[in-house]
């Protein structure tokens, strides 16, 4: 689903923030990104939402070149970003908050609000939380509203940034149990980045970075 050949990434300071990188992800697999602070994860993941372009090197998206792709498609369609604040809308209900990335695509309201729930539901929300507010909900309970709202977009690829960042040991092993049965029952492409090694010994594959090199 996802190629790095031989990428590199220098910025404009002079600094290489990664160097030869090289990586396949199938659909259905469940990855870690790990490494320490400045080893580059950062940059790597904004590799691959599109954010950045590699100074050397190519990425693959289903065999597709990046470069010859429409970002702002790849971004809408193709790629979700779950992040480690949740970034929810505060004056938005649960509901409201997954219906958003599709009243942005024009999505008819009484369509969005059914596939909303049907999302809420596949990370353990029932109705009951629907109208509830984010100040409303426990840090477990809004990283999975973030999780379904990145469901609903139909992306294939998952990019988790420390989803379990804020959360307690209890609430995080309960959003990497719902990771992961999202890329072996969904066969989405799940790639999570934190610094944590205990939850990522749960992964599929782990790639360890080491200032800006990948590590066996």
């Amino acid at each position: 689903m996802i190629d790095f050949n031989n990428v590199s990434m220098i910025y404009k300071s002079g600094t290489e923030a990664l160097h030869g990188v090289n990586f396949h992800i199938d659909p259905g697999e469940f990855v870690f990104i790990t490494g320490k602070s400045g080893s580059g994860k950062t940059t790597l993941l904004s590799l691959m939402v599109g954010l950045d372009v590699p100074t050397e090197g190519v990425i693959k998206y289903e065999g597709k070149n990046l470069k010859d792709m429409n970002m702002d498609k790849y971004r809408r369609e193709y790629v979700s970003l779950i992040y480690q604040d949740f970034n929810l809308f505060p004056l938005l209900t649960a509901l409201e908050n997954v219906m958003y990335p599709l009243k942005l695509k024009g999505q008819k309201t009484s369509e969005g609000k059914l596939l909303a729930m049907d999302k809420l539901k596949m990370v353990g929300l029932d109705e009951s939380y629907y109208k509830r507010y984010p100040s409303m909900l426990s840090g477990g309970e809004q990283q999975r509203v973030a999780i379904a709202r990145a469901l609903v977009t139909g992306s294939s690829i998952l990019l988790a940034d420390e989803p379990t960042g804020n959360l307690d040991t209890e609430n995080g092993n309960n959003i990497v149990s719902i990771l992961k049965d999202l890329a072996h029952n969904d066969k989405f492409c799940v790639i999570v980045v934190t610094h944590d090694l205990e939850i990522a010994s749960v992964a599929d594959k782990t790639l360890s970075l080491r200032d800006g090199k990948l590590i066996l």
